[in-house]
């Protein structure tokens, strides 16, 4: 695999995406592309392959009745039961980091180059909305407002709206996260309705409408990599080697620790239908929340010598189906 671009060591969705697919050790070290052969560059179709829920997988979301992963090399599959899977046919062979679907029909997925892909019905079949290789930057977390809106943040600062279903995809101006040119490495909306971005050297941001940033200071200098509603109105951050911070209002800039006897760096998060959160990580590793942010358990998913790091979950009726570097892997229902 090529790399297009040269990125610095702290973006862990990189971290746990294209440094897991061995391209380097601690940051993509190839020489970047001129501006205009970059500009030049073509989507590839990605290669079907056997088993590709076997391969690296970096998103998972569902679809309705559907669930749809995403991950290495452009793959794309789906699952009715989250047993048996289907790679269906993706427009583009570079990583992708997530997928997020607004209801049962419409969905994007997001990933290096900038790429977006939107799809209508399910994730059957998907079309490329954004392809811009020469801004170097990748793309790491999406939310769907509604079937026509949503919001797309990447490295150096980059975020992204549509409000016609992705016809046309803008950039929003947000000094507050972006000036610094840091990664924002997820996206979520909070239970009272408003949005929060996680990203490097400890940055949370919040907004009202999508538009209007506002940074909020935080006790934690490294890297959040994921941000999921907390209560009624506030927000958890996770992250670098266990860092993981609590606010009930991430408004009024105060947050509290939870402690973690694992210092695994956690790339995934998914609030559970009670009130639970689970947390998954390098190393295998599970971590599960209480709704007071005690630790009710940690585990690893494999305890043979050969861990790998897990960057998504979804829960099942009866199982939970969680997804990494070795592709997707079911356990009993938490």
């Amino acid at each position: 695999m090529t790399a297009r671009f040269t990125l610095r060591p702290m973006i862990v969705r990189v971290a746990a995406t294209l440094l897991l697919a061995a391209v380097a050790a601690d940051a993509l070290t190839a020489e970047p592309a001129s501006g205009a052969d970059a500009a030049a560059a073509k989507p590839i179709a990605a290669l079907q392959i056997a088993h590709a829920e076997r391969g690296m997988l970096l998103g998972i979301a569902r679809a309705g009745e559907q669930i749809v992963a995403v991950g290495g090399n452009g793959a794309i599959v789906r699952s009715a039961d989250g047993k048996t899977w289907r790679q269906v046919p993706s427009p583009v062979d570079t990583g992708l980091n997530a997928v997020a679907f607004a209801d049962a029909q419409h969905g994007w997925a997001v990933g290096h180059d900038a790429v977006i892909l939107g799809t209508a019905d399910g994730g059957a079949t998907w079309s490329i909305q954004n392809f811009q290789p020469e801004l170097y930057a990748p793309i790491f977390s999406i939310l769907p407002l509604d079937a026509q809106k949503a919001i797309v943040v990447g490295a150096f600062g980059l975020i992204k709206a549509t409000d016609d279903a992705g016809a046309t995809w803008h950039d929003v101006n947000a000094p507050e996260l972006s000036s610094d040119k840091l990664h924002l490495n997820a996206i979520t909306r909070l239970r009272n309705g408003q949005l929060a971005v996680a990203g490097e050297h400890g940055l949370v941001g919040v907004s009202v409408d999508g538009s209007q940033w506002r940074r909020i200071p935080t006790p934690y200098e490294g890297s959040f990599f994921g941000v999921l509603p907390w209560g009624e109105k506030g927000a958890i951050v996770f992250g670098m080697r266990g860092n993981v911070y609590v606010s009930d209002d991430p408004g009024t800039a105060s947050w509290k620790k939870i402690e973690i006897a694992a210092p695994v760096s956690f790339f995934g998060g998914e609030a559970l239908s009670d009130g639970r959160l689970l947390l998954t990580g390098a190393d295998s590793t599970l971590v599960i929340l209480q709704p007071d942010g005690t630790v009710a358990s940690t585990r690893k998913l494999r305890a043979d010598g050969n861990e790998s790091s897990l960057t998504g979950s979804l829960k099942l009726a009866d199982s939970e189906i969680v997804i990494g570097e070795s592709g997707v892997a079911a356990i009993p229902g938490h």
